[in-house]
């Protein structure tokens, strides 16, 4: 069994988004977007990333793994 992961609220806010097959594209500095609007920075998803949760694409966007698409039903109510 997989252990339990506790996410920090912004670590929770981008996965809500990504959970449902959205992409965070680059935007202005370290920051990341969703649907045109500010969600994190790099660092958040760096962190996400050393959990599998989320992954760079080819096109320098963030999008969630298998791992991280599954979290779809305990993330969005």
């Amino acid at each position: 069994m997989r252990p339990k992961i506790k996410l920090t609220a912004a670590q929770l806010r981008v996965m809500k988004w990504l959970a449902l097959g959205w992409k965070a594209q680059p935007g202005v500095g370290s920051a990341l977007t969703v649907n045109g609007s500010r969600v994190c920075n790099v660092d958040t998803m760096v962190a996400l990333e050393q959990v599998g949760l989320v992954k760079v694409d080819g096109n320098r966007c963030w999008c969630a793994t298998e791992s991280g698409l599954a979290l779809r039903d305990s993330l969005v109510s």
